[in-house]
């Protein structure tokens, strides 16, 4: 009986190594994982940039009214003043969330290296730290959002 186990422990011991990545897949994987992850993040930065000089140049040209004008042109300094701040804001967010993606994705890609309740531990604390991160980048946003909101 001991004789027949010995051979069949060695081939799961041998499907259990083979599900593993070794370390050149998991170096080449989380390379890939992080350029990605920069590549979103310039892209969401550029998005970003241009959002916010879009609603900066409407605040620049409301305060030129402003300086010229009525109640009316100050309450659209104002409003303008408020749509930047939301922009930037969301603008802000958007960069944040890519980041965070990022690193959840070069985190995960590491996680495959490992095996068994190693790999399953790692997966759940790198799904723990994104869901952490992105309650704190939301928080983050909508305290800048009801900023904007209340911007008189």
């Amino acid at each position: 009986m001991k004789i027949t186990l010995i051979p069949v422990a060695a081939f799961a011991a041998l499907m259990l190594a083979g599900c593993q990545e070794t370390s050149t897949e998991t170096a080449k994987d989380v390379a890939e994982a992080r350029e990605e992850a920069s590549e979103d993040v310039s892209e969401a930065r550029k998005d970003a940039n241009k959002d916010m000089n879009n609603a900066n140049a409407d605040v620049a040209e409301a305060r030129q009214e402003y300086n010229t004008a009525d109640d009316a042109s100050r309450k659209q300094l104002t409003a303008a003043e408020s749509d930047a701040m939301t922009k930037a804001a969301q603008a802000q967010y958007d960069i944040a969330t890519a980041q965070a993606e990022g690193r959840h994705n070069v985190e995960k890609e590491k996680c495959d290296a490992m095996a068994g309740v190693d790999k399953d531990a790692c997966q759940s604390t790198a799904k723990a730290t994104f869901t952490a991160d992105q309650a704190a980048i939301t928080e983050t946003r909508d305290n800048a959002l009801v900023s904007a909101e209340h911007h008189n």
